[in-house]
C-alpha cells in the first residue's frame, strides 16, 4: 500500500522541460551579462583615473612641484603626441626629473582617448591645461565615459561622446 503523499521522483520528460527551460532562460540572460560586465569595467577604469588625476592634484600642491598626468604605454613610458592609448601614468616634475606617483592599465578591450595628450597641474591647486579624457570601449557595447579637468584643476565625471571614440 503506498502512503498518499509520498513522492516517487520526476519522470524524464519533466526533466528534460525542466533543463531546457533553464537553457532558455540562461541563453536570454547572457548578453546583459556581458554588457553589464563591460561597463563595470569602464567604471571602474574611470573610477581608477579620476584617483590618480587627484593624487597627482594633491602631490603637485603638498610637494610644491608640477604635476603631469600623460597617456602612457604598457610600461608607463609617456606616449609624445598621441591621443589614445590603453594606460595612463602620473609624475611629479621635480627639477627636471619625473618622480612617478601612480599610474595604470586599461582592462583588455578599453581604450583611453584624451583632448591632449599631457595634463599638467601646477603647485598652486589649478590645472596648467585643461582636458578630457574618455574610456570607450573597443567592442562599443559599454557606454563611453570622460574625466574632464576644469581650469581650477577641478574635476569632474561625465557621459562620453561616441565621436570621441572613432578616433
Amino acid at each position: 500500500m503506498r502512503k498518499p503523499n509520498s513522492s516517487q521522483g520526476v519522470t524524464l520528460i519533466e526533466l528534460c522541460f525542466s533543463v531546457a527551460l533553464v537553457a532558455v532562460l540562461a541563453t536570454l540572460a547572457v548578453p546583459g551579462f556581458h554588457a553589464a560586465l563591460r561597463g563595470a569595467a569602464v567604471r571602474s577604469a574611470m573610477f581608477e583615473l579620476t584617483a590618480g588625476l587627484q593624487q597627482t592634484r594633491t602631490n603637485s600642491i603638498v610637494a610644491a612641484r608640477p604635476g603631469v598626468v600623460c597617456l602612457a604605454d604598457h610600461t608607463g613610458k609617456c606616449l609624445p603626441g598621441t591621443d589614445s592609448s590603453n594606460g595612463w601614468s602620473a609624475w611629479l616634475d621635480i627639477d627636471g626629473r619625473l618622480q612617478p606617483l601612480a599610474g595604470g592599465i586599461l582592462p583588455e578591450g578599453l581604450v583611453l582617448h584624451a583632448s591632449r595628450p599631457r595634463l599638467n597641474f601646477w603647485p598652486d591647486a589649478r590645472a596648467a591645461s585643461t582636458g578630457t579624457l574618455t574610456i570607450c570601449d573597443a567592442q562599443g557595447i559599454a557606454r563611453p565615459r570622460a574625466v574632464v579637468l576644469s581650469q581650477g584643476g577641478r574635476i569632474r565625471l561625465a557621459d562620453g561622446n561616441a565621436a570621441d571614440c572613432r578616433t
